[in-house]
């Protein structure tokens, strides 16, 4: 078979792809397929599981507490309450006594009890990626592994946004930093647990809901420059696999790690820019980021992790991350470039298990800003790390 007979063998094979492609690009445009397409909420991969029993998803009995915490613009989301590990085993046999299930009244329940009645407890919430739900995939599995970080005083909140598994309502970028507002307050103003010792977590899509959410705490509408007190300050906020932008995201996504976006339209930039023209849902991470530094007091402590072989966000999302955070600790007229916070960033070696760039206290006012880099975990895995529960335990003080 001759050469020039393969090329016409091959060509409408891949002018078929092509054309798919290209049409299915055009049909994201549409911004109710953008959305689905966004965040996959239909898509709960828990089908046959009963996200009420928690025992279903390998914890104890009772060491989970389902429940709903209601949204201002009337949602209710589902949620988990995680007790920590040892805390659970010494008060197992009382627990125990109490029925499981989906709880009506979280007030009156034995679990929640143990969380408002300690004045050192601390609180972890947990705002997920795309697609599934609290109980997909490794969600329970790092969330196992986040109880034993301090195994009396680490308690974990982790919901699903509105149209996610059981929550009502359907998603936007809006919505779920609403959402994420919603399980603060809930915190705050139900479990009584003050500001600095609760921290967000968020993973992948999660990064972008828990920094809106730490942004318009900080600098909520009613808050004037005069008076920055207006603002809350929670303990910490921590990011694993994050981005800056949805549509440099775009650039770059693959999903599952496979699938590309708008990556094949690489060599053609004025295509990507038009497809870019069409994003309706940006998460503006990076712009969002700068001012939660800009408004934080000395207090602020940013933790920006990601593992070296994400194959879905590409790690250099975390250095845009971490330059917008430096960049956010100078004055309005000067600006940092990416050399400039390489030259000024110290870095500490963690061997094999990767590196912690930190951006030096004397530039930022005292704010604790730090970009851990680990060579293990992907994309979704890297949760279930050591390394990510190290962060979290120091964080809030709690090693």
């Amino acid at each position: 078979m001759t050469i020039s007979l393969l090329f016409k063998k091959a060509f409408w094979p891949l002018a078929g792809a092509g054309a798919t492609y290209i049409g299915c690009l055009f049909l994201l445009i549409n911004p109710w397929l953008q959305r689905n397409a966004i965040y996959m909420n239909k898509l709960q991969l828990t089908w046959n599981y009963d996200l009420t029993k928690p025992e279903h998803f390998g914890f104890a009995k009772n060491q989970v507490t389902p429940f709903y915490i209601p949204t201002p613009d009337g949602e209710k989301l589902f949620a988990w309450h995680v007790l920590p590990l040892g805390l659970y085993a010494e008060q197992r046999d009382i627990l125990l006594d109490h029925d499981s299930g989906l709880v009506e009244d979280i007030t009156q329940n034995a679990a929640f009890q143990l969380l408002r009645n300690d004045p050192e407890a601390r609180l972890l919430i947990h705002f997920h990626g795309n697609a599934g739900t609290v109980g997909a995939g490794y969600r329970p599995i790092y969330t196992r592994s986040l109880s034993g970080a301090s195994p009396y005083k680490l308690h974990i909140l982790t919901i699903d946004y509105r149209g996610f598994g059981y929550s009502s309502g359907y998603p936007t970028e809006e919505g779920l930093i609403t959402d994420g507002l919603s399980a603060v307050k809930w915190a705050i103003d139900v479990a009584r647990i003050s500001p600095d010792r609760i921290a967000i977590m968020g993973q992948s899509l999660g990064t972008a809901v828990a920094f809106g959410v730490a942004e318009a705490l900080i600098n909520p509408p009613n808050a004037i420059e005069e008076d920055p007190s207006k603002g809350i300050e929670l303990g910490a906020i921590i990011s694993v696999a994050g981005f800056s932008h949805m549509k440099e995201l775009l650039s770059t996504y693959h999903i599952a790690g496979i699938i590309p976006v708008l990556a094949p339209l690489r060599p053609y930039p004025w295509a990507q820019a038009f497809f870019k023209k069409f994003v309706y849902e940006t998460w503006e991470s990076s712009r969002k980021l700068a001012t939660l530094v800009k408004k934080s007091s000395w207090k602020l402590q940013l933790i920006i992790l990601h593992a070296q072989n994400d194959m879905q966000i590409p790690v250099e999302h975390s250095d845009f991350l971490f330059y917008a955070a430096a960049n956010a600790t100078i004055g309005e007229e000067e600006a940092f470039s990416m050399r400039d916070v390489r030259e000024h960033k110290t870095t500490v070696e963690l061997g094999e298990e990767g590196y912690v760039n930190i951006w030096p206290v004397e530039k930022s006012g005292g704010k604790l800003i730090q970009q851990w880099v680990v060579n293990w975990g992907e994309h979704n895995r890297v949760v279930t790390s050591s390394s990510v529960s190290l962060v979290v335990a120091r964080a809030l003080g709690l090693s």
